[in-house]
């Protein structure tokens, strides 16, 4: 049952982060393309999955090396969603 729940927790971790990693892209490519409205959404998003992804990381039965990439992926990703907000 804890393996199982481990890898439930471990694929969605890694959907979370490929999701993420998606979406900057899409940012850049809607910055191109003057689309703001396609920018706010998607950093609304990917803002949403930092936090759920934080959350389940921190409740997730995993080791402490898993842990620390996990961490690192957030504030890499916290710090690529601050600087790719639109200027108000």
């Amino acid at each position: 049952m804890l393996f199982e729940m481990r890898r439930d927790v471990r694929q969605d971790i890694k959907t979370l982060q490929v999701e993420i990693i998606n979406d900057e892209s899409k940012i850049i490519e809607f910055m191109h393309n003057g689309e703001h409205e396609s920018v706010k959404k998607c950093l609304s998003r990917i803002d949403s999955d930092l936090k759920y992804l934080s959350i389940i990381a921190n409740g997730a039965p995993i080791d402490k090396n898993e842990d620390r990439k996990i961490m690192d992926f957030l504030r890499i990703h916290y710090e690529n969603m601050r600087n790719l907000s639109l200027p108000v």
